[in-house]
């Protein structure tokens, strides 16, 4: 009964973070392309697709948080102080680009400074959460169960290239987006690009990850087959992505991307299997005692519905295609990037 519970606690960790990712994902991709984008509509489009969703995408980094911490203590007390830098950079990363999403999205025109400091912490934000996880699959240093190494530890050759893989992701996820709220003739290419991309940097990590097989869990039998399988799973995804899906408007980018990010993601999680902080620490000698967990997965399981049915409602809601709106056509009461996202006409079924 303890090793399942422990394993449910595991499973809960990890539906955090695959959900974090799917979700937030997009959003911070969407604020990294206004980087390039000299256009003010599309950086005023990509501001209000934001708006209307980036609080309850960013609500599983908040549950992913506190499940680490109070349901895998030990892992949580030697992961962070091998993170220190790049957590720290990226929450307030995140923090600037929440108040420039607020400030720019309540006016019908992005003020330049709120556009760069939206853009400059999604990229922030992107990059350190891939060398937040770069730098944890590389091994972390442990000494009688305390982080022996050094602030810098976590800055290696995988952590470079899982950085730029996540920023490759992200910007894929915002275009995929784009494909489903916006038909402009421009978008495409950068979709294709950013698809290409991110195929060859998910690959280069695949050739890292065997390379340095020797510092990984070596998981033999079912385990190993399943994460075979979902390896496989997650790359035809991102194949037929890259040779079929972009030509088209609807909803098939979006679809597949997310079927590549959760059988990926999954598949890792399952090859890690029960290592925690690779290369040694395990979920039985991280968990907290049973008697916690199994107050925790109640605790827990009885939130994790409210925040799906939250993502749900507000996707649903604005669901619509991007339609501009200007400062006379609004409601009283009413913020362009509600209304300009909101489901009308035939959209409404």
């Amino acid at each position: 009964m303890t090793d399942l519970a422990i394993l449910g606690w595991y499973s809960v960790i990890a539906l955090c973070l695959v959900m974090y990712v799917v979700l937030d994902g997009y959003d911070l991709g969407l604020g990294i392309l206004t980087l390039g984008d000299t256009d003010e509509r599309r950086r005023r489009e990509n501001v209000d697709l934001v708006a209307t969703a980036w609080d309850g995408n960013e609500s599983w980094i908040i549950l992913l948080g506190v499940s680490l911490w109070a349901g895998l203590p030990g892992a949580y007390a030697v992961a962070l102080p091998a993170l220190y830098l790049p957590v720290i950079v990226m929450l307030l990363a995140i923090i600037a680009r929440g108040v420039a999403v607020e400030a720019a999205a309540h006016g019908t025109v992005v003020p330049r400074s709120w556009g760069l400091v939206f853009g400059l912490g999604s990229l922030v934000a992107a990059v350190t959460q891939g060398l937040i996880m770069g730098g944890l699959l590389s091994g972390v240093r442990v000494e009688d169960g305390e982080f022996a190494g050094g602030t810098w530890d976590f800055l290696t050759p995988f952590s470079l290239l899982t950085a730029a893989a996540t920023v490759a992701l992200y910007v894929t996820a915002a275009a995929a987006v784009l494909q489903v709220k916006d038909g402009y003739v421009a978008r495409p290419r950068v979709a294709r690009a950013a698809a290409t991309l991110t195929v060859v940097l998910v690959a280069a990590c695949a050739v890292v990850f065997f390379a340095w097989e020797d510092t990984w869990p070596r998981p033999g039998g079912a385990q190993l087959v399943v994460a075979t399988v979902l390896a496989l799973v997650g790359a035809a995804a991102m194949v037929l992505l890259m040779l079929r899906c972009w030509a088209d408007r609807g909803p098939q980018p979006v679809v597949l991307l997310t079927i590549a990010e959760v059988a990926g993601m999954t598949g890792v999680l399952v090859y890690l299997h029960p290592v925690v902080v690779p290369p040694e620490l395990t979920l039985p000698e991280v968990a907290a005692p049973p008697s916690s967990i199994g107050f925790l997965l109640v605790g827990v399981g009885l939130n994790i519905p409210l925040v799906l049915f939250y993502n749900w409602y507000a996707h649903h809601v604005f669901r619509g295609k991007y339609v501009p709106r200007t400062a006379s056509e609004l409601p009283e009461g009413v913020s362009p990037a509600s209304e300009a996202v909101r489901p009308r006409g035939s959209e409404v079924r």
